[in-house]
């Protein structure tokens, strides 16, 4: 998607803090980056130099789904940056994931490269969230990224979840998942929960894997919550 993902949340957060959103590799107005770089770790770094070219000496970091293992690479990087990162729809990296996961990266590239492109995106989006105006978003910024990308990042987060991170992060964490949003990543956050004492687990209602954008109200003010205990 892109920067615009987070408008609900700007528009409720700027009154009280400073806000800024990107886009990342491949997203929005970014350019890409070589294929063969690893996504997460170099988007961890593209953090680092808009927090120095902004002068911000710690933030937390929000990230949605895949941005959720772009936070925790800069946790693991920067830790000295990262107040508490906040997890939409994301997963731990942290011991890493089976190998047997890799298998599943040539099969996964085939059946989205195959999916005819007029369906893809709007698949795509309706797989993902609940209301129209989320769904039509996503559905138009999709098309934008364009299918060989889609298939990049999707093997990237394969590649994330089997290589892991080294460390458990030690940050205070705000852990969501909307109450639609699969079973594994309900699963996964659960888990994640359990094993970090550091963190906080919430469902939101009427919301799916977009929960931030299907349920904005509701989101926002869990997340204004969880800022004023980290600040």
């Amino acid at each position: 998607m892109d920067h615009q993902t987070f408008a609900s949340q700007v528009n409720s957060l700027c009154k009280h803090y400073r806000v800024i959103v990107w886009d990342m590799p491949y997203h929005g107005l970014s350019s890409g980056i070589d294929f063969s770089l690893q996504f997460s770790d170099v988007a961890a770094d593209f953090i680092l130099k808009i927090l120095d070219s902004n002068d911000v000496d710690r933030a937390v970091l929000v990230g949605q789904s895949l941005g959720s293992f772009v936070a925790q690479h800069g946790v693991r990087k920067y830790p000295d940056r990262v107040m508490g990162t906040v997890h939409i729809g994301g997963a731990p990296l942290y011991p890493g994931y089976c190998s047997l996961l890799r298998i599943l990266n040539p099969f996964i590239a085939a059946s989205i490269h195959l999916w005819p492109q007029r369906f893809l995106y709007r698949s795509f989006a309706r797989h993902k969230a609940l209301k129209d105006e989320t769904r039509d978003y996503l559905a138009e910024a999709s098309a934008r990224t364009g299918k060989k990308v889609i298939i990049h990042l999707t093997q990237e987060m394969l590649r994330d979840m089997v290589k892991g991170i080294p460390e458990p992060t030690k940050e205070q964490k705000l852990l969501c998942y909307g109450e639609h949003d699969l079973r594994f990543i309900k699963v996964l956050s659960q888990k994640w929960q359990s094993a970090d004492s550091k963190s906080q687990l919430v469902e939101i209602a009427d919301a799916h894997h977009i929960a931030n954008q299907d349920n904005p109200d509701e989101f926002n003010k869990i997340l204004l919550s969880f800022l004023e205990r980290v600040f």
